[in-house]
């Protein structure tokens, strides 16, 4: 079949006597809807007291937390495929990739993987569009130690041929199976119809362009790129602060100090350029042999936001209410538990960070739904732009993001991220 892609209660007997407590107890509401919570004030974290700078004004991010002897550690630059060579699609999450699964100049792979595990630690690192980073999990007890691993590991990844040899052949069975999931299909193709093909957010890996990496390049783009300078830290966890600043301040100089090829004086360009395509309205479809529509409709934002713009926490609210995955959706609501058209619907309203983001809804359903739905889904619109939201309505979105928002600063961890 065609289809488109586009509450505890008991009793307790102790021996042969029974004893009965007399106790006040609170009134019990015959329904669900007579339940009254008393409201909760959030308290969200400042940066005041938790940021430091350290050697050359790095910049560190601290949330001390003794309730586990644990710390975490995790640094992030700003530093990503916006930097890649034309021909080179993919040298920045490879590079983000292997820092940490290539070895080092002291240590193969297998033997820093075997040091890792004994002393009960974990580190990982990644690369994305705009943001590469790396980070430390470990015990107190083994905290020094693991820190210096965790900056050998960025200091002096030796990009190891036969880890990227696996690597480049994972992301070569990746590429033969790209077209197989009907939502990667929709993801790219909707990418590619907003921002254009020609954006580093919308560029495709490619086999020439994934020969085109080897272990050298890889070590340019490192030594480039990944500098100690670049660095911005965030340390959770149980530490004295004295003490872990002075650690890190030690490592960052020894790291600066070994450098024997110094790093170009390439600053990183900031922010990166946006996107200048300009989308084209229009019905668009790929068909595929499934069961089942995937279906995407929606534009990009007209003009940038922005980041302290107070119209941001408006279109929150917005997508809450159109489409969030909380107890309001009106889209949801409709296609599915009104109408029963869809698997799941939901919408976004995304104005961007460092360039103008775009507003979609998504729903999958059967082939012979999806005009319907389209429908639907365009009558909801119109609905949410001429028609006043209730104040309940509107009340509920607010209390589900507020519920989100205390969350957000769940954990030392979080919160050291977070202002990070």
């Amino acid at each position: 079949m065609n289809g488109r892609i586009f509450g505890l209660a008991g009793a307790l007997w102790l021996g042969c006597g029974v004893v009965a407590f007399a106790a006040e107890q609170p009134s019990i509401p015959t329904s669900p809807l007579a339940l009254r919570f008393d409201d909760r004030e959030i308290q969200l974290p400042k940066a005041e007291g938790r940021r430091r700078e350290i050697h050359q004004g790095i910049v560190v991010y601290l949330a001390e937390d003794h309730t586990l002897p644990l710390v975490e550690v995790a640094v992030a630059l700003r530093v990503g495929s916006f930097l890649e060579p034309t021909r080179q699609a993919g040298l920045a999450s490879l590079t983000g990739a292997l820092v940490r699964r290539g070895g080092t100049r002291l240590r193969s792979a297998d033997t820093l993987d075997n040091r890792v595990d004994e002393l009960g630690a974990r580190i990982q690192s990644f690369a994305g569009f705009t943001r590469s980073a790396a980070s430390l999990s470990v015990p107190t007890w083994t905290l020094e130690e693991a820190l210096d691993l965790f900056f050998e590991v960025l200091s002096s990844p030796s990009f190891q041929e036969d880890r990227l040899a696996s690597a480049k052949a994972n992301l070569r069975e990746s590429m033969s199976r790209r077209n197989q999931d009907p939502l990667d299909v929709l993801e790219r193709e909707w990418q590619w119809l907003v921002f254009g093909r020609q954006h580093f957010t919308s560029t495709t890996l490619t086999p020439s362009s994934l020969a085109a990496i080897d272990a050298q390049a890889l070590t340019r783009f490192h030594q480039t790129y990944w500098q100690p300078e670049n660095l911005i830290f965030a340390v959770s966890g149980d530490f004295q602060v004295e003490s872990l600043l002075s650690s890190l301040e030690e490592r960052i100089a020894r790291w600066q100090d070994k450098e024997s090829d110094p790093a170009p004086d390439r600053p990183i360009p900031w922010p990166p350029e946006g996107p200048t395509f300009a989308p084209t309205p229009g019905l668009y479809h790929y068909e595929a042999d499934i069961p089942q529509a995937k279906v995407a409709l929606g534009t990009r934002f007209t003009h940038e936001i922005p980041w302290n713009s107070k119209d941001r926490f408006s279109l929150e609210v917005l997508g809450e209410i159109l489409g969030g995955s909380g107890a309001i959706s009106r889209v949801a609501g409709r296609l599915r538990t009104a109408e029963g058209l869809v698997y799941r619907a939901s919408a976004r309203l995304d104005p961007g960070e460092l360039w103008v983001g775009d507003f979609q809804i998504f729903f999958d359903t059967r082939g012979a739904q999806v005009a319907r739905a389209v429908e639907l889904s365009l009558e909801e619109l119109r609905r949410i732009r001429t028609q006043p939201v209730h104040p309940t309505e509107l009340e509920v979105a607010k209390q589900t993001l507020l519920g989100r928002l205390r969350l957000s600063f769940d954990t030392a961890e979080e919160t050291a991220g977070l202002l990070a």
